[in-house]
């Protein structure tokens, strides 16, 4: 019998556990034109690759048609494993991940952005690897459509996280492959545009394995708002992953 939890004051029957090779955790906020697609990538490479695999779509309350779009492929496609939950206030990326992992059922579980940035090639590039360790991480050699300044600003993001953190990661945005376990064990809190490297750095600082690939990948929109938001949400994450660090080296 499945395990019941509430989630927003809501009851949520929790999945059989680790009953798929992975979980596709698909976010999307006004997608309507690459979500079909990208949808469709995850089908053809868990195929090549022999997967067993589910797609969670998590629309994030979007004011066009992606809602409208997933429910018309799941109708015309009703055999695929996709499951769409919708929200009906905008929540944020970081927390539609941790609650996807709770709902979903794979051993592995990994964000694939809606807006469909990513080839097939580097897909299964990165999925070939699930396995190797705990954590297999991106990082990009070439991404097509970003602007320079978007280069520079990733780059110095990359060098003062592993500054604050001790390590020595060549990439923290990159959607790595978890192991579903380890996002229900140890899912942060951040809510904004640095969850990724608060939540990579937290497990590496729990021991977790990990190897890094290389893959080329694209800038849809070939540039991210410098929004005061995004550097608040930075400065917090920072901090946060230094106080780890300063812990570990005062009570060592």
């Amino acid at each position: 019998m499945a395990r019941v939890i509430e989630i927003d004051d809501q009851p949520v029957a929790l999945a059989e556990s680790e009953s798929v090779d992975i979980s596709f955790f698909v976010p999307c906020y006004n997608e309507e034109h690459t979500v079909a697609g990208a949808i469709e990538k995850l089908v053809r490479v868990a195929a090549t690759l022999g997967l067993t695999y589910e797609i969670l779509v998590f629309d994030d309350c979007s004011k066009d048609r992606t809602v409208g779009v997933v429910k018309h492929y799941q109708e015309l496609c009703p055999d695929i494993p996709v499951s769409l939950y919708t929200n009906p206030v905008n929540r944020g990326v970081s927390r539609n991940f941790v609650e996807g992992a709770f709902r979903a059922k794979g051993k592995h579980y990994r964000l694939v952005c809606g807006d469909d940035i990513e080839p097939v090639e580097s897909h299964i590039t990165l999925l070939r690897r699930m396995g190797d360790a705990d954590i297999i991480i991106p990082y990009f050699t070439r991404i097509d459509g970003r602007k320079l300044y978007r280069h520079a600003i990733s780059k110095l993001y990359t060098f003062f996280v592993n500054c604050f953190s001790g390590y020595h990661l060549k990439y923290y945005n990159g959607c790595p492959i978890y192991r579903r376990r380890d996002i229900l064990r140890f899912h942060v809190e951040a809510t904004g545009f640095g969850y990724q490297a608060e939540f990579l750095t937290r497990l590496l600082h729990e021991g977790r394995s990990y190897v890094e690939v290389p893959l080329i990948s694209m800038d849809r929109e070939g540039g991210t708002s410098l929004s005061l938001r995004n550097f608040i949400s930075v400065a917090h994450t920072l901090l946060k992953i230094w106080l780890r660090r300063l812990r570990v080296y005062l009570f060592k």
